[in-house]
Order: structure tokens, then sequence, then C-alpha cells
């Protein structure tokens, strides 16, 4: 299973169920694995020269995915996403959403810190959390605060902004 898909430059990586990531530079037409092999990875996300990826914590690659070494955080990673310098994780039992500012090197927990969150999108300087069983929060500032929006009561696995819409695909609702 593809769990996810990040562009870096002319390279294509994908995250993937038990084998780690994938790499391709010619657009698609064949993949390599990465040193990053025979795990499960959830999320990607790239940040200039920095590409990270999600698994038992957040791992970063300055080199095009040669090598990969694990940053501050450990918690199981299932969401990242980036706005400007800053990188957020969403993570699993409850821990909620952690950000760093120094690609990775230290990790400080968000005010949003007592739930599962499964996916992060950003859009402009707002950042929505698609959480399990709890729905969508927003943060209009910087992951300072965050207010829980009208769909709740649900596990949102998929978010994604195009201008002032939002879209959210949930676990069991469509």
């Amino acid at each position: 299973n593809i769990h996810c898909f990040a562009v870096s430059g002319n390279n294509i990586f994908a995250s993937t169920e038990y084998h780690g990531i994938y790499i391709s530079t010619n657009n698609g037409s064949s993949w390599q694995q990465t040193s990053f092999n025979n795990q499960t990875v959830y999320p990607l996300a790239v940040n200039g020269n920095n590409i990270f990826a999600g698994s038992y914590g957040v791992y970063r690659s300055t080199d095009n995915g040669s090598n990969w070494y694990i940053t501050g955080l450990t918690n199981f990673t299932r969401s990242l996403a980036v706005l400007g310098t800053k990188i957020f994780a969403g993570t699993n039992n409850d821990s909620g959403i952690f950000l760093s500012t120094n690609n990775g090197t230290n990790w400080t927990q968000t005010a949003l810190n007592n739930k599962t969150v499964v996916s992060l999108s950003v859009s402009g300087s707002n950042i929505f959390a698609g959480t399990q069983l709890n729905g969508v929060f927003i943060s209009t500032n910087e992951g300072v605060n965050w207010s829980q929006t009208s769909l709740n009561n649900q596990t949102v696995v998929c978010l994604v902004t195009i201008g002032n819409n939002v879209f959210a695909g949930t676990d069991l609702n469509g």
C-alpha cells in the first residue's frame, strides 16, 4: 500500500506500508527503494532540501533520500505539514500535534495535545487537523490555539485545501 507522495525537485517519493520509501527520478517510470526500508511510513513532507517521513518518529533526509536520520520526535507519526519554516507532526495515542521550527532537531507539543491526529493540511496561515473520532480542528495562529470545527465526531483520514474550501475524507462517512 502506498500512503503518501511527495515531490522534491525532480524526485518523487512514495511512502509504503512495510516497505519504507521509494524514489523515482524519471517521473515515475521506475522506482528504487531508499535506505529507509522495511518499515511502515505514513506521511511525507518537503521543506526546502529537507524531506521528512513519519513512522515510529519523524525522520529527515537532506540528500534526496540516500540517508535518513531520526529527528528529536520519536512518537508514532501519522501526518505532517509544513507552514513556512514550521513543521507540524500529528501523532498517535492521543499525543496530538508537535511543532518544530528547526527542521526537526527540537519539537514542542502544541495545545492540541490530547487527540490522535491522522491528517493535516495548510491553507495560507491556517492549519487544519483531522483527528480520530473527533473531527477537524483549526488553528489560525500557527498552532498556538485550536478551535473544533462543525465537522466533529468523525475520523478524518484525509484533508485537502483548495482556495477557501476544505475537503475532508472520513473513515466511514465519505
